[in-house]
């Protein structure tokens, strides 16, 4: 079901999306050669700023398959979910999600951005459009995804942000 069709409970006084439950965010690290995936959101919030694919899990789908619907959704790329890696769990407190990203390798830089999305393209770390993107409070989990990519050394993180500050630390070797 498209974003725009999902229910969403809204906050009568400010308009901002509100629930009182835990939400499931999926997303995927997508590399081709030393750069990654990122997409330019087509909608609110933070319409036309930088993310890395991803959005929320819907019933019925395991954390890989959600996370390769958000894939194809919004980038037109499509992996089996039995082709995505788990890399990065952890929870954001203060916003009532937890996370789980995915990565995966392509070989072409093939994309064709879905209704979610404005545009999606591969970025070096070098060229990311760091001043444009939609969550800076996750930047160094970006900026870890591109160190990893670099090494070849991949290991599965946990991490935790709450009021009190940030956390991440790696829980798995490759």
């Amino acid at each position: 079901m498209p974003a725009h069709q999902r229910l969403q409970l809204f906050c009568s006084r400010c308009n901002e999306r509100r629930v009182d439950f835990p939400m499931v965010v999926v997303t995927c690290f997508i590399a081709r050669g030393e750069k990654l995936l990122w997409m330019r959101r087509g909608l609110e919030p933070k319409a036309g700023c930088w993310a890395i694919p991803g959005g929320f899990l819907e019933n019925d789908e395991t954390l890989a398959e959600g996370a390769a619907r958000e894939l194809r959704e919004e980038t037109g790329i499509e992996l089996p979910a039995s082709a995505l890696e788990l890399y990065m769990v952890g929870s954001i407190t203060f916003i009532n999600q937890v996370y789980v990203a995915f990565r995966a390798s392509v070989d072409s830089d093939f994309v064709a951005p879905g209704n979610e999305a404005l545009e999606c393209r591969f970025f070096s770390l070098q060229d990311c459009p760091w001043d444009e993107v939609a969550y800076p409070e996750v930047n160094d989990v970006i900026e870890q995804a591109y160190r990893d990519l670099a090494t070849g050394e991949f290991r599965v993180w946990h991490s935790q942000m709450t009021a009190k500050g940030y956390q991440r630390w790696a829980v798995a070797p490759e």
